[in-house]
Protein backbone atom coordinates (compact mmCIF):
# COMPACT_ATOMS: atom_id res chain seq x y z
CA UNK A 1 0.00 0.00 0.00
CA UNK A 2 1.71 3.40 -1.10
CA UNK A 3 1.75 5.83 1.19
CA UNK A 4 2.23 9.68 1.00
CA UNK A 5 2.24 12.94 2.92
CA UNK A 6 -1.06 15.01 3.64
CA UNK A 7 -1.09 18.75 4.52
CA UNK A 8 -2.62 18.95 8.10
CA UNK A 9 -3.02 22.71 7.82
CA UNK A 10 -5.38 22.43 5.03
CA UNK A 11 -8.59 22.96 7.21
CA UNK A 12 -6.85 26.37 7.87
CA UNK A 13 -6.64 27.32 4.52
CA UNK A 14 -9.47 29.66 2.38
CA UNK A 15 -10.06 28.16 -0.61
CA UNK A 16 -10.50 24.39 0.77
CA UNK A 17 -12.40 26.14 3.84
CA UNK A 18 -14.12 27.86 1.03
CA UNK A 19 -15.30 24.32 -1.15
CA UNK A 20 -18.51 22.53 -0.65
CA UNK A 21 -18.15 19.30 1.47
CA UNK A 22 -18.86 17.24 -1.72
CA UNK A 23 -15.43 19.14 -3.13
CA UNK A 24 -13.54 18.65 -0.13
CA UNK A 25 -14.05 14.82 -0.21
CA UNK A 26 -13.25 14.74 -4.31
CA UNK A 27 -9.89 16.77 -2.97
CA UNK A 28 -8.78 14.28 -0.50
CA UNK A 29 -9.95 11.48 -2.96
CA UNK A 30 -7.64 12.99 -5.80
CA UNK A 31 -4.68 13.39 -3.90
CA UNK A 32 -5.11 9.96 -2.54
CA UNK A 33 -5.33 8.59 -5.63
CA UNK A 34 -3.56 10.11 -7.87
CA UNK A 35 0.27 8.36 -8.74
CA UNK A 36 3.61 9.52 -6.78
CA UNK A 37 4.03 11.96 -9.67
CA UNK A 38 1.22 13.94 -8.92
CA UNK A 39 -0.44 12.54 -12.10
CA UNK A 40 -4.21 11.26 -11.58
CA UNK A 41 -6.51 9.28 -14.36
CA UNK A 42 -10.27 10.66 -13.63
CA UNK A 43 -12.68 8.34 -13.49
CA UNK A 44 -15.66 10.25 -12.78
CA UNK A 45 -18.01 7.22 -12.52
CA UNK A 46 -16.38 5.59 -10.08
CA UNK A 47 -15.02 9.15 -8.63
CA UNK A 48 -18.91 9.62 -8.06
CA UNK A 49 -19.29 6.04 -6.25
CA UNK A 50 -16.63 6.61 -3.69
CA UNK A 51 -17.68 10.29 -3.08
CA UNK A 52 -21.21 9.11 -3.01
CA UNK A 53 -22.79 12.02 -5.19
CA UNK A 54 -23.22 12.46 -8.41
CA UNK A 55 -19.83 14.43 -10.25
CA UNK A 56 -19.71 16.08 -13.35
CA UNK A 57 -16.85 16.71 -15.36
CA UNK A 58 -16.87 19.87 -17.00
CA UNK A 59 -18.12 21.39 -12.89
CA UNK A 60 -15.12 19.76 -11.59
CA UNK A 61 -12.69 21.24 -13.68
CA UNK A 62 -13.92 24.94 -12.86
CA UNK A 63 -13.72 24.34 -9.45
CA UNK A 64 -10.39 22.88 -9.03
CA UNK A 65 -9.03 25.29 -12.10
CA UNK A 66 -6.76 26.94 -9.61
CA UNK A 67 -5.27 23.64 -8.49
CA UNK A 68 -4.61 21.43 -10.91
CA UNK A 69 -3.61 21.48 -14.79
CA UNK A 70 -5.70 19.47 -17.43
CA UNK A 71 -3.41 17.59 -19.78
CA UNK A 72 -4.17 16.82 -23.33
CA UNK A 73 -3.94 13.02 -23.10
CA UNK A 74 -6.59 13.26 -20.61
CA UNK A 75 -4.81 12.94 -17.21
CA UNK A 76 -5.12 15.83 -14.63
CA UNK A 77 -1.87 16.97 -12.90
CA UNK A 78 -1.54 18.41 -9.73
CA UNK A 79 1.84 21.35 -9.64
CA UNK A 80 2.19 21.47 -5.58
CA UNK A 81 2.13 17.57 -5.38
CA UNK A 82 5.91 17.12 -6.03
CA UNK A 83 7.26 20.61 -4.04
CA UNK A 84 4.91 18.95 -1.21
CA UNK A 85 6.09 15.09 -1.27
CA UNK A 86 9.49 15.71 -2.19
CA UNK A 87 10.44 19.01 -1.47
CA UNK A 88 11.65 19.92 -4.94
CA UNK A 89 10.88 23.09 -6.48
CA UNK A 90 12.32 22.01 -9.56
CA UNK A 91 12.58 18.50 -11.40
CA UNK A 92 15.79 19.19 -11.29
CA UNK A 93 16.15 19.71 -7.24
CA UNK A 94 15.08 16.02 -7.16
CA UNK A 95 17.56 13.45 -5.99
CA UNK A 96 18.37 11.29 -9.31
CA UNK A 97 20.00 8.96 -6.71
CA UNK A 98 16.64 8.03 -5.16
CA UNK A 99 15.04 5.49 -6.66
CA UNK A 100 11.40 7.09 -6.36
CA UNK A 101 12.38 10.69 -7.21
CA UNK A 102 13.56 9.35 -10.50
CA UNK A 103 10.62 7.74 -11.34
CA UNK A 104 8.97 10.68 -10.74
CA UNK A 105 11.68 13.10 -13.06
CA UNK A 106 10.98 10.09 -15.76
CA UNK A 107 7.21 10.87 -15.59
CA UNK A 108 7.45 14.53 -16.27
CA UNK A 109 9.72 13.83 -19.50
CA UNK A 110 7.37 11.40 -20.33
CA UNK A 111 4.08 13.68 -20.41
CA UNK A 112 6.11 16.70 -21.67
CA UNK A 113 6.04 19.00 -18.59
CA UNK A 114 7.73 21.22 -17.13
CA UNK A 115 6.84 23.58 -14.28
CA UNK A 116 9.25 27.35 -13.01
CA UNK A 117 8.52 28.44 -9.68
CA UNK A 118 6.05 31.15 -9.77
CA UNK A 119 5.19 33.65 -7.48
CA UNK A 120 3.57 32.62 -4.36
CA UNK A 121 1.18 35.49 -4.52
CA UNK A 122 -0.55 34.40 -7.85
CA UNK A 123 -3.15 32.51 -7.34
CA UNK A 124 -1.42 30.50 -4.50
CA UNK A 125 0.24 28.15 -6.87
CA UNK A 126 3.77 26.67 -6.17
CA UNK A 127 3.73 26.30 -10.44
CA UNK A 128 3.16 27.50 -13.75
CA UNK A 129 2.72 24.18 -16.11
CA UNK A 130 3.58 24.43 -19.41
CA UNK A 131 3.54 21.67 -22.50
CA UNK A 132 7.55 21.50 -23.02
CA UNK A 133 8.59 23.30 -26.24
CA UNK A 134 11.00 21.00 -28.64
CA UNK A 135 13.76 23.40 -27.63
CA UNK A 136 12.76 23.05 -23.75
CA UNK A 137 12.72 18.68 -23.93
CA UNK A 138 16.31 18.94 -25.15
CA UNK A 139 17.29 20.94 -22.49
CA UNK A 140 15.51 18.19 -19.73
CA UNK A 141 17.04 15.13 -22.08
CA UNK A 142 20.77 16.81 -21.50
CA UNK A 143 20.18 17.23 -17.64
CA UNK A 144 18.94 13.63 -17.67
CA UNK A 145 22.29 12.39 -19.38
CA UNK A 146 24.33 15.02 -17.17
CA UNK A 147 22.59 13.53 -13.98
CA UNK A 148 23.24 9.60 -15.68
CA UNK A 149 26.90 10.42 -15.51
CA UNK A 150 26.62 11.84 -11.99
CA UNK A 151 24.91 8.14 -10.89
CA UNK A 152 27.35 6.74 -13.09
CA UNK A 153 30.41 8.26 -11.39
CA UNK A 154 29.06 7.68 -7.92
CA UNK A 155 28.63 3.68 -8.46
CA UNK A 156 32.22 3.94 -9.45
CA UNK A 157 33.63 5.90 -6.69
CA UNK A 158 31.61 3.23 -4.43
CA UNK A 159 32.70 0.08 -6.34
CA UNK A 160 34.08 -2.89 -3.69
CA UNK A 161 38.03 -3.19 -3.76
CA UNK A 162 37.84 -7.08 -4.79
CA UNK A 163 40.00 -9.33 -2.36
CA UNK A 164 43.16 -10.85 -4.40
CA UNK A 165 44.60 -14.22 -2.91
CA UNK A 166 48.59 -13.34 -2.47
CA UNK A 167 51.68 -15.74 -3.17
CA UNK A 168 53.82 -17.07 -0.89
CA UNK A 169 56.26 -14.58 -1.73
CA UNK A 170 53.94 -11.52 -1.71
CA UNK A 171 53.41 -12.91 2.28
CA UNK A 172 56.75 -13.26 2.99
CA UNK A 173 57.98 -9.40 1.60
CA UNK A 174 55.70 -8.14 3.44
CA UNK A 175 56.58 -9.61 6.63
CA UNK A 176 60.22 -8.62 5.85
CA UNK A 177 58.95 -5.38 5.26
CA UNK A 178 57.43 -4.85 8.57
CA UNK A 179 60.25 -6.67 10.00
CA UNK A 180 57.80 -8.95 12.24
CA UNK A 181 58.14 -12.58 13.67
CA UNK A 182 55.41 -13.73 11.56
CA UNK A 183 55.52 -17.08 10.02
CA UNK A 184 55.34 -16.26 6.34
CA UNK A 185 54.82 -19.82 5.27
CA UNK A 186 52.76 -21.12 8.78
CA UNK A 187 50.28 -17.85 7.98
CA UNK A 188 49.80 -18.45 3.90
CA UNK A 189 49.02 -22.53 4.26
CA UNK A 190 46.99 -21.99 7.26
CA UNK A 191 44.38 -19.29 5.24
CA UNK A 192 45.06 -21.73 1.92
CA UNK A 193 43.47 -24.45 3.82
CA UNK A 194 40.39 -22.24 5.59
CA UNK A 195 39.94 -21.10 1.78
CA UNK A 196 41.29 -17.61 2.85
CA UNK A 197 37.98 -17.17 5.12
CA UNK A 198 37.55 -15.41 8.12
CA UNK A 199 35.50 -17.47 10.50
CA UNK A 200 32.62 -17.51 7.93
CA UNK A 201 33.02 -14.69 5.98
CA UNK A 202 35.81 -14.08 2.83
CA UNK A 203 39.16 -12.33 4.12
CA UNK A 204 38.90 -8.45 2.68
CA UNK A 205 42.67 -7.63 3.75
CA UNK A 206 45.14 -10.23 3.69
CA UNK A 207 48.12 -7.71 5.31
CA UNK A 208 45.34 -6.54 8.00
CA UNK A 209 45.53 -10.35 9.43
CA UNK A 210 49.30 -10.43 8.99
CA UNK A 211 49.60 -7.47 11.23
CA UNK A 212 47.15 -9.17 13.43
CA UNK A 213 49.05 -11.89 13.72
CA UNK A 214 52.14 -9.62 14.19
CA UNK A 215 50.22 -8.12 17.39
CA UNK A 216 49.41 -11.79 18.54
CA UNK A 217 53.14 -12.58 18.19
CA UNK A 218 53.97 -9.36 20.48
CA UNK A 219 51.31 -9.86 23.33
CA UNK A 220 52.60 -13.92 23.63
CA UNK A 221 55.99 -14.01 22.67
CA UNK A 222 56.59 -17.54 24.26
CA UNK A 223 54.04 -18.68 21.29
CA UNK A 224 56.40 -19.98 18.95
CA UNK A 225 59.21 -21.60 21.62
CA UNK A 226 58.99 -25.68 21.25
CA UNK A 227 57.16 -26.84 24.48
CA UNK A 228 59.41 -29.67 25.66
CA UNK A 229 57.65 -33.04 27.74
CA UNK A 230 59.62 -35.35 29.85
CA UNK A 231 59.35 -39.14 28.66
CA UNK A 232 60.16 -42.02 31.20
CA UNK A 233 61.35 -44.95 29.91
CA UNK A 234 58.89 -47.75 31.24
CA UNK A 235 62.20 -49.76 33.08
CA UNK A 236 62.42 -46.90 35.19
CA UNK A 237 59.00 -46.15 36.26
CA UNK A 238 59.45 -47.99 39.56
CA UNK A 239 63.22 -46.97 40.22
CA UNK A 240 63.81 -45.43 43.04
CA UNK A 241 64.72 -41.36 42.38
CA UNK A 242 67.24 -38.96 44.18
CA UNK A 243 65.09 -35.34 45.37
Amino acid sequence: MAKRYFDTDIWKKKWFRSLSPRYKSVWWYIISQCDHAGFFEPDIEIMSIFIGEELDDVELKEVFKERMEYLDNGKWFIPKFIQFQYNASTPEELNLNNRVHKSVYDKLLKYDISFRVIDEAKKGQARVIDEASKGHARVMHEAKDKDKDIISNSFKKIKRKVFKIPTEKEVAEYCKERKNSVNALKFFAFYESKGWMVGKNKMKDWQAAVRSWEQADMNNPESDKPKTRAFIQESDRNRPRDF
